[in-house]
């Protein structure tokens, strides 16, 4: 279904959670700029705001507003045949005859999904700038594209009370009688800050909901939520699951991208340029590259720059740290991990145990003896701290032991591996 009037603007048949930031920058960059960029990661919901903000102005473009999809387009001959179908002109082959339809019109050209087709949309881009002095263009990309003067308006995650409210909407839309409550409210919001705000995440986890409590949805988050999936026909197959969301990003880097993603995702938190050239060069990238190699991925929307009063930080979500941990082995992330080990814990005599611990409870053991905390541990295992806890007391009801200090003790004395 489209608007009524010229074009083809796709009608939203869900609301919107939040973003009425983003829609009015983005309102105000058509029109101080012929071109604006939507871009940000993965699941962040670009498209949506790229479409509310096109709602919102398509009254200034009296020769319509033609959104072309282009997440199947492959190739630039493809591109111009998908943009001229969009128009309802199929005879156009050439970007060049693309511009000239649009010559003396005062429309708007929304391009989803371009960041697969670089040099293609920019080409495409130019020459509609080119070739005519009212049409303006509003593209979707988690790349930035080549083309001089556009308007960059990024989209993040949402902040915490209206993820929480996200998660309530989507899930009172599967399960009527879904309620949050004192008691469940907790739950809730620990769901969000592990989703780190990102609406896709929420939407997928509030599918859950239908078969779980937020409790038990929670639980099983910890070490499985990269693989929250849905069941719709209706969406492009990698926003289907968040791994394969993220897996499309990285199938974009190139090979020195790719390599400091993976160096970067073993750091827990924000950090400041200095450390990312030291994970780069350490592992085998220039350290003299790292800082424009680390402008890409920002450029790529894999890492989030972060202002601060002490300079710029940097960021990754816990979605792209999660694939870059997965494709490094143990010997690659060791050398990577600059955390200075800490003093040995007084020796205690270990008790005897009364049951073998887990693969995950005997990982966590040897991280206290490591001497992290649980919430370090969490961030090392990308776990929440929720589960680190519930790890802690397993282990000292199996071993017998009274404390964290003598988990420390024992995991020095005994070789934990043979007795899992």
């Amino acid at each position: 279904m489209t608007t009524a009037g010229k074009g083809n603007l796709p009608v939203e048949y869900t609301s919107l959670a939040g973003r009425a930031e983003e829609i009015a920058e983005g309102l105000l960059g058509l029109s101080e700029s012929r071109l604006v960029t939507v871009t940000g990661p993965g699941g962040v919901g670009k498209s949506r705001v790229a479409t509310r903000v096109a709602h919102g102005a398509r009254r200034r473009f009296p020769d319509g507003v033609w959104y072309a999809e282009l997440s199947h387009v492959a190739d630039e001959r493809s591109l111009v045949a998908a943009v001229a179908a969009t128009m309802g002109r199929p005879e156009l082959t050439t970007a060049e005859e693309v511009a000239d339809a649009f010559a003396g019109w005062r429309a708007l050209l929304v391009l989803d999904t371009c960041e697969h087709l670089m040099g293609p949309v920019s080409r495409l881009v130019e020459a509609v700038l080119r070739g005519t002095g009212t049409t303006k263009v509003l593209a979707v990309s988690r790349v930035l594209l080549t083309v001089p003067g556009q308007r960059v308006l990024t989209v993040g995650p949402l902040p915490e009370h209206q993820a929480l409210a996200l998660l309530v909407e989507r899930a009172r839309a599967v399960d009527q009688g879904f309620e949050l409550t004192e008691a469940t409210r907790p739950f809730a919001e620990e769901i969000c800050r592990s989703l780190e705000g990102v609406p896709l995440a929420i939407e997928l986890a509030a599918g859950c909901l239908r078969s779980l409590p937020l409790a038990e949805l929670l639980e099983r988050m910890d070490d499985r939520w990269p693989d929250l999936a849905g069941s719709s026909t209706n969406v492009l197959a990698r926003q289907r699951d968040l791994r394969s969301l993220v897996e499309w990003s990285h199938a974009l880097c190139g090979a020195e991208q790719r390599v400091l993603w993976e160096a970067l995702s073993v750091l827990s938190g924000s950090f400041p340029l200095e450390v990312a050239e030291a994970a780069g060069a350490a592992a085998g990238l220039p350290e003299a590259d790292v800082a424009a190699v680390l402008c890409d991925l920002v450029d790529h929307s894999v890492v989030l720059r972060e202002p601060t009063a002490d300079g710029m930080r940097y960021r990754l979500l816990g979605l792209y740290r999660r694939v870059g941990l997965a494709r490094l082995d143990g010997r690659q992330r060791a050398p990577l991990d600059r955390t200075p080990p800490p003093p040995p814990p007084p020796r205690t005599p270990p008790a005897p145990r009364a049951a073998p611990l887990s693969p995950r409870e005997a990982q966590v053991a040897t991280l206290i003896a490591e001497g992290l905390t649980n919430l370090q541990i969490a961030n090392r295992l990308v776990i929440s701290k929720r589960t680190v806890d519930a790890h802690v007391r397993n282990i000292l009801a199996k071993s017998n032991l009274a404390s964290r200090t003598h988990v420390a003790a024992w995991v020095t004395t005994e070789d934990t591996s043979v007795r899992l």
